[in-house]
């Protein structure tokens, strides 16, 4: 198993020592680029040890995918698929990577047994208090729960602690950069008048693929913007 960063190290064991003393539903912040698949996947990897059934849950296929493509290539550990024509029911796999808005679906949830994953780890954890993902967590109501994001606070406003009964650990950008595993915000202005009006919004967040069609006819302009002031 690779080495983990002091701090994903530091995280690790918090969230095991947070399920350890009862807090079943547990959330770690980390800032984006230093590694929440990682850490996110040495608990993965130490409940399997344990001889545990685990879920990653996520709302798009490239979470899934690098998730899976992570539990192989750093801790050797296979994953297994629950989505649209992939099913992991009755696989010996111990680890699914699973699609919320597969899972969601009354009559292919109804096929698990509320005890058939004893951890569930959600990616993007910002998303949970959805009703999409209640009704998988709801399901599997027995699962230890670890969310992982590094934006814990929700575009609609809601509070993540409806759900979570304790926030494990958190690595904000700030320390990130003091630590030197971040290099430090460089901010530019760019004078551009953009629409956005019809772009679609979900769960507080822009519809991926329709705000890179409204960026891309600006691309250039930016580029140029950025080249100028370098």
């Amino acid at each position: 198993m690779v080495e983990l960063r002091p701090y994903q190290e530091d995280a690790r064991q918090a969230i095991r020592a947070e399920w350890q003393a009862g807090h079943r539903k547990t959330l770690t912040v980390a800032a984006t680029g230093t590694g929440k698949t990682v850490i996110f996947g040495a608990v993965a990897n130490d409940c399997v040890n344990d001889g545990e059934r685990v879920l990653i849950l996520a709302h798009c296929g490239e979470l899934l995918e690098q998730a899976s493509d992570k539990l192989m290539d750093v801790f050797g550990i296979p994953t297994v698929l629950e989505k649209a024509e992939s099913f992991s029911l009755g696989s010996y796999i111990p680890v699914t990577v699973g699609s919320v808005q597969s899972l969601c679906q009354e009559k292919r949830l109804a096929q698990f047994p509320h005890n058939y994953f004893q951890t569930i780890i959600v990616d993007e954890a910002h998303h949970a208090l959805s009703s999409s993902y209640q009704k998988v967590l709801n399901h599997f109501d027995d699962a230890k729960v670890l969310g992982m994001t590094a934006t814990p606070d929700r575009g609609d406003m809601k509070n993540l602690g409806e759900y979570f009964d304790s926030r494990t650990y958190e690595y904000p950008m700030s320390r990130a950069v003091r630590e030197r595993y971040l290099c430090p915000v460089k901010t530019q202005m760019v004078p551009l008048e953009l629409d956005i009006s019809e772009v679609g919004v979900s769960n507080g967040d822009f519809a991926s693929g329709e705000i890179g069609n409204a960026l891309e006819p600006y691309l250039d302009q930016i580029a140029q913007e950025m080249l100028s002031d370098s």
